[in-house]
């Protein structure tokens, strides 16, 4: 695992690095576990947020989501891959909808992703997927590892979002950045997990302050 930088790094080759809040490390790390942080833009992407988490011999996660710049209404792309143990595997993609109109939808998920499947879930246990997630979700849980499968479905999905953040319209889109971040600050499952091996209070700092910045 762990070659979601890398492949991010593949397709964009224009990411400049931002400064983390500070009073978060770009590594935490003591003997049993590891946290590493990362933020880049580009003109046209505003945050690109990387997650890196290891808790030695339980669970594994990266979790990456890009936000266009605030002119612009093109979705929010979000990526987790996750390993708990050598019992479970979890892996989900998505061009993350700011509207749930008709328009929206034809504009920005159907033209870019109109020629992958839908999703065959339409219930989660973590995420309410009505809210802020496309019909193209690429969602999978297995008890074998398919993080090949994975990682070339993240090509496509990565590769299709720059073309779109390319071509996107001019439309105000804080306001719906600030609802998905405050959203999924509060459903996002990785607060339980950072919690369970940190503080309760960097948990919450790290989800709000880092994770999803807007949701402050």
């Amino acid at each position: 695992m762990m070659e979601v930088r890398n492949k991010l790094f593949e397709i964009y080759d224009n990411l400049t690095p931002v400064s983390l809040p500070s009073w978060l490390s770009p590594c935490i790390e003591d003997k049993n576990s590891w946290i590493k942080s990362y933020v880049w833009e580009t003109p046209s992407l505003r945050r690109i947020r990387l997650c890196e988490l290891k808790i030695h011999g339980k669970f594994v996660a990266e979790s990456l989501v890009i936000y266009p710049q605030f002119k612009y209404d093109a979705p929010i792309f979000g990526t987790e891959y996750v390993k708990c143990g050598n019992v479970k595997y979890f892996g989900t993609i998505d061009f993350h909808p700011l509207r749930s109109d008709q328009e929206y939808n034809l504009k920005y998920i159907q033209k870019y992703l109109g020629d992958q499947e839908d999703r065959t879930k339409n219930e989660s246990k973590i995420y309410n997927l009505d809210t802020y997630f496309s019909k193209k979700l690429w969602i999978k849980t297995n008890r074998q590892d398919f993080y090949a499968e994975y990682m070339n479905k993240l090509d496509l999905y990565l590769t299709r979002y720059k073309e779109c953040t390319q071509t996107c319209d001019e439309e105000a889109s804080l306001i719906f950045q600030k609802g998905y971040d405050h959203h999924l600050s509060y459903t996002d499952p990785a607060y339980g997990i950072i919690k369970s091996y940190y503080t309760k209070d960097f948990a919450r700092n790290y989800i709000d302050g880092f994770l999803f910045d807007l949701a402050q």
